[in-house]
């Protein structure tokens, strides 16, 4: 995965954005926050959704970065016996 600098203040985007299965756009980006570090998870989905006004964010601590990876790897670990082995895709 490719680390960028995203903008002009220097701070790091991880990876292309994505689209996901509907084509809105998902971004993971580094924060200004200076108290700790903190990365934004953005989620765009105008273009798949007529109704949206705007992309949505959530604003994570390592903490809560951690939760999320968790849940994800739940439901990647939950494709086989619930979807059968050939949809498992690297």
């Amino acid at each position: 995965m490719r680390i960028y600098k995203r903008g002009d203040r220097g701070f790091h985007g991880y990876g292309r954005p994505l689209r996901d299965s509907n084509g809105g756009e998902i971004e993971v980006y580094e924060s200004s926050a200076a108290t700790a570090p903190h990365v934004w998870l953005n989620i765009d989905s105008r273009r798949w959704d007529r109704d949206a006004t705007g992309s949505v964010s959530a604003h994570l601590d390592q903490k809560q970065a951690r939760a999320v990876i968790a849940r994800l790897q739940a439901w990647l670990n939950e494709v086989p016996t619930r979807w059968g082995k050939k949809w498992v895709k690297p």
